[in-house]
């Protein structure tokens, strides 16, 4: 494995499991706890989780086929709808669906050479990056709505992910 991808990999488990150590504190009655985010509380923010990685692994491959954002692409509609079709879901249920997204995300990763980790494209969000740059972004993501969480759960933060890709 590259040095990029053992770098890759480690942003990636360390993000996890911060994660996973803030959500195993949900308790029943946090998962309605508001959020920095008005429109999501605290189980709202895991489940976007589990479709924000499974829509990087599709962006990576439209990065590598070199296809451009669909016209009329809304990220904020997007994400909505893949939290509302996870509402039901419990916050067991909802670690199981991150602990399979980041099995397919591995193996994705690894399947990869260092000239496909260069490949460039438009992000959902607006910003242009590579497909190792959709990578870290998912751990920064992870990372940064995971304090989110913690704040909510009225956990210290020691220092706030920076947005800056």
């Amino acid at each position: 494995m590259t040095d990029r991808k053992q770098r890759i990999h480690a942003q990636l488990a360390e993000s996890r499991a911060y994660l996973v150590s803030v959500a195993h504190q949900i308790s029943p009655e946090h998962t309605l706890a508001s959020t920095e985010n008005p429109a999501w509380n605290v189980h709202d923010l895991l489940a976007h989780l589990v479709g924000a990685e499974h829509g990087l692994q599709a962006t990576v491959q439209r990065f590598l086929a070199g296809e451009p954002l669909p016209d009329g692409f809304s990220l904020d509609y997007w994400n909505q709808r893949q939290v509302e079709k996870q509402r039901e879901r419990s916050v067991a249920e909802l670690l199981a669906g991150l602990e399979a997204s980041r099995a397919g995300t591995l193996t994705l990763l690894d399947s990869l050479s260092e000239e496909q980790l260069a490949v460039r494209g438009m992000h959902p969000a607006g910003f242009e990056t590579s497909v190792g740059g959709i990578f870290r972004v998912m751990a920064m993501h992870e990372l940064g709505h995971g304090q989110e969480i913690a704040l909510a759960l009225g956990l210290p933060v020691e220092k706030r992910v920076e947005w800056n890709v």
